[in-house]
């Protein structure tokens, strides 16, 4: 009888402790588009619902739409008006894992089937990229966007600011966030050297004289920042060295 109790106490330890674990994207959200559809797809690392909500303005994402439990997720929009912008968070019932914005095509469907759709490069890069800036320029010198905008999962924040904001001396979370970003665009303007994982479209810099170390998804949302004691952490980066100023971007 006490076996029989205490492999209870066990399964049901191990199956709350699933149930609790934080859902993380393994794939950040693919959007593909029409005159009056989007297709939304992205992935987690456990099953978990599927939950989109969007609108005409970030501030009242009024429209809802939910899809099955899985961990391949797959949301369909239709009846939207063309040549317009929809923004969208999506995630589960219990979590949300991205936000972001998408525009319908207008009528003119040959004029954009005749556009190329950018390299992943391009579009890591196009998606951070500022006016042009003197090489000289220094992280403080930019002011950063809201820390919404900026780090990748906003719910982790807090715990990476505990361990690293130290390192850059970072009074709150959002100075932490601010600097992250910061150091990416310093990072473009002085071609610091800088990885690109064609796996999961991550972007790894590193500053070689202040031991700097971010990584930042493929929408240029910081997902890392730190200064790494292994003199070796930078060469043990997976990924392929790319260089931004080699790069002729088109103007924002």
């Amino acid at each position: 009888m006490r076996t029989s109790v205490h492999w209870l106490i066990c399964i049901l330890a191990f199956f709350g402790s699933t149930l609790l674990q934080a859902v993380e994207l393994t794939r950040e959200p693919e959007i593909a588009v029409t005159t009056s559809t989007a297709k939304i797809k992205w992935a987690t690392d456990v099953a978990c619902g599927t939950r989109l909500q969007f609108g005409l303005s970030p501030a009242a994402l009024t429209d809802k739409a939910e899809g099955e439990v899985t961990s391949d997720h797959v949301i369909e929009l239709t009846s939207l008006k063309a040549g317009t912008t929809y923004y969208y968070s999506l995630g589960s019932a219990r979590a949300q894992l991205a936000k972001g914005s998408f525009t319908t095509t207008t009528n003119d469907a040959s004029a954009a089937a005749a556009t190329p759709q950018p390299s992943l490069l391009r579009r890591v890069l196009n998606a951070v990229s500022l006016e042009k800036r003197a090489t000289s320029a220094t992280d403080a010198s930019l002011k950063a966007p809201p820390t919404r905008q900026t780090w990748g999962h906003v719910d982790s924040l807090q715990d990476h600011f505990d361990r690293h904001g130290g390192d850059f001396a970072s009074r709150s979370p959002d100075e932490y966030a601010a600097q992250a970003w910061q150091f990416l665009q310093r990072a473009r303007a002085e071609n610091l050297p800088m990885k690109l994982d064609d796996t999961d479209g991550t972007l790894r810099v590193f500053d070689p004289a202040t031991r700097t170390f971010g990584a930042y998804n493929r929408v240029g949302m910081t997902k890392t920042f730190f200064k790494p004691d292994s003199p070796t952490y930078w060469q043990r980066q997976p990924g392929r060295n790319v260089k931004a100023a080699d790069l002729r971007l088109p103007p924002r």
